[in-house]
């Protein structure tokens, strides 16, 4: 099946990718939507190239049950959709303890840096979001799991609804300036060493798990906070912000 919608259901919002013809089948656009609007959606289905065939066709991955009922709900009345529940469904082999309990949207980056990556190279890849999460791919193109730990925004969240006095700040912008000189700068820079400290400090360790330098992408919603940060000890750091739903079209072509 070759899809001509992708989308990735998140916790914060939902992406769409558009499959263009003569684009080689890559996510060619993206758009950015809420998760329960549905005149949002009608908006962004007006805004879409038309159909390859008679009928739209649509391929969904969600870590948001909820929100990915609502979506396919609406979706089904635009055409025929195909939605991927658990990690069967995906073309890759998982090493981990839980495998039904691994997130789509890690799985699916997974089964696109596999595609990216160089023959018999392991991938990490590095996803922020929510949530940050660190993964590790090795050269046989096996998910063998990784590191999770809260996004900015979480932090951010987390400091003011835990505290008394602590103001709710989220961070924009890559390297605050330290040290901060008031509360929110304070809070700014915190938040960036930690998403600094433990996006590297996990690629250092999958890294030494690999034994030989893997590939870096890197991708996520909020993956511009990361804009500038070089893992001098990795061969090739590819940024790919649309790496989640590049998998779903993978997914979506590799079905009979």
């Amino acid at each position: 099946m070759t899809p001509d919608v992708v989308v990735d259901i998140g916790n914060t919002r939902m992406k769409w990718g558009v499959c263009r013809e003569g684009c080689g089948g890559h996510v060619d656009e993206v758009l950015r939507l809420p998760l329960d609007d549905s005149a949002a959606w009608d908006a962004g289905l007006a805004k879409l190239p038309p159909p390859q065939s008679f009928a739209r066709k649509w391929a969904v991955a969600s870590v948001n049950p909820p929100a990915m009922l609502r979506f396919v709900g609406w979706s089904y009345n635009h055409g025929g959709t195909v939605v991927f529940e658990k990690y069967t469904d995906l073309p890759i082999r998982l090493n981990v303890d839980e495998p039904e309990k691994v997130g789509l949207d890690r799985l699916c980056g997974a089964v696109a840096a596999k595609a990216m990556s160089l023959p018999n190279t392991p991938a990490i890849t590095v996803d922020v979001g929510t949530a940050v999460t660190v993964n590790l791919i090795d050269a046989d193109g096996v998910f063998q799991g990784g590191a999770i730990f809260p996004g900015p925004r979480l932090m951010g969240r987390s400091l003011h609804d835990f505290t008394a006095k602590l103001p709710f700040v989220e961070l924009n912008e890559p390297s605050p300036v330290l040290p901060g000189k008031n509360t929110a700068a304070a809070i700014r820079g915190g938040i960036f060493q930690a998403l600094l400290g433990g996006v590297h400090g996990a690629i250092c360790a999958l890294a030494d798990y690999c034994g030989v330098p893997p590939q870096l992408f890197i991708t996520g919603g909020a993956h511009r906070l990361l804009d500038g940060y070089r893992a001098v000890h990795l061969p090739e750091q590819r940024v790919i912000p649309a790496l989640t739903l590049e998998g779903i079209r993978i997914a979506a072509e590799a079905l009979p």
